[in-house]
């Protein structure tokens, strides 16, 4: 078993992200077409953020830290990190986040995970973002979350996603096992991809023990079907 998770919205409680634009966009309007162009799916996550990126004004690195400093983790987190460790469960973020708070986050709270996402460049008093684990042939998201799983599980894995919004639809058809909330949790609803429910990471933990001790783990057979696809078309 492995297990690729979400950060923002997910292992944290806030969006970090959606915070640093909010203190640094001045214009609101702009901003929130920008938002309800991506809500409504007119354009992707990775045009989202270049175009949020524009609109800040005014950036000062000490306040982006605070803002940082100031996110949250849920606090079961920590005892669902030692519980993986305990049973040789591979943890990777994939996140549509930005690597610069990721990092401090985690190392904050002494987690210590492999995780894979987008990232700030600063310039002075200004921002610019890259995309390193971007798709090619894909424009649509920064961090291909698709990718990254299909990448990381072998064929005799089994892989579970956690997640709670719209930078997780994609990958969650290649998941075996989804655990989702929010936004996601509505998706998986109404594209009939079988899902739990969580509200927290202990809901998950208890969830995946049970897994575990009754051995009831198997592949879902239409990821199983979308992951021999996507190797197949390259």
């Amino acid at each position: 078993m492995k297990i690729f998770c979400d950060f923002d919205g997910t292992i944290t409680y806030r969006d970090a992200w959606v915070d640093i634009g909010n203190f640094f966009i001045k214009d609101k309007d702009k901003h929130s077409k920008i938002i309800s162009a991506y809500e409504s799916a007119q354009i992707g996550s990775k045009e989202c953020f270049i175009k949020e990126c524009s609109l800040i004004e005014d950036f000062d690195v000490e306040i982006m830290d605070k803002i940082i400093d100031e996110q949250n983790i849920d606090p079961y987190f920590i005892s669902f990190y030692n519980f993986c460790k305990n049973n040789n469960i591979e943890i990777t973020i994939v996140s549509e986040g930005m690597e610069y708070y990721i990092g401090k986050i985690l190392l904050k709270n002494g987690i210590d995970v492999k995780y894979y996402s987008n990232d700030i460049v600063i310039n002075s008093n200004k921002i610019s973002l890259t995309f390193p684990n971007s798709d090619s042939e894909c424009p649509l998201c920064g961090c291909c979350k698709r990718n990254i799983l299909l990448n990381n599980t072998a064929d005799d894995e089994i892989s579970v996603y956690i997640g709670d919004g719209q930078t997780d639809n994609c990958v969650v058809h290649y998941a075996d096992i989804v655990f989702a909330k929010k936004a996601l949790a509505s998706y998986c609803w109404k594209n009939n991809i079988t899902y739990f429910d969580y509200n927290d990471f202990l809901d998950i933990r208890k969830k995946l023990e049970k897994i575990l001790n009754t051995n009831k783990i198997k592949p879902r057979q239409e990821a199983r079907l979308k992951r021999r696809e996507a190797f197949l078309s390259g």
